[in-house]
């Protein structure tokens, strides 16, 4: 069995509450399985190895430049979480990006020098 993770980046350069950055990590989450297993699974198609992160799940939350989210935006693979800025921050705030479930050994090395977020 692989040792499968999610790997969530988190715009560095934003000032955001916990509470918020929880909400926005959590819009990542549930994106991320709507557009890659639930929305293909409807489809009947095969999706990512998703029972094999179920038994652990764990998320990484890395802080990450916005000019390389932004960069990960362009290429329209990941799912990009926005904020609609109802209460801290602006509207279309980008505040994080879900890079998706992989084992650590699939990253590639500009992730593995992120710093995790606390």
């Amino acid at each position: 069995m692989n040792d499968y993770r999610m790997y969530i980046l988190v715009n560095e350069n934003i000032k955001i509450g916990k509470g918020k950055l929880a909400g926005q990590v959590g819009h990542a989450v549930m994106s991320h399985l709507y557009y890659n297993a639930i929305k293909p699974l409807q489809e009947g198609k095969k999706i990512e190895p998703l029972e094999d992160y179920m038994i652990a799940q764990k998320k990484i939350i890395l802080k990450c430049p916005q000019w390389r989210l932004e960069e990960l935006e362009q290429t329209g693979n990941y799912c990009v979480i926005r904020d609609n800025g109802l209460t801290q921050l602006k509207p279309d705030t980008l505040t994080c990006v879900n890079y998706g479930i992989m084992t650590s050994n699939m990253l590639p090395d500009w992730i593995k020098e992120l710093k995790l977020y606390n």
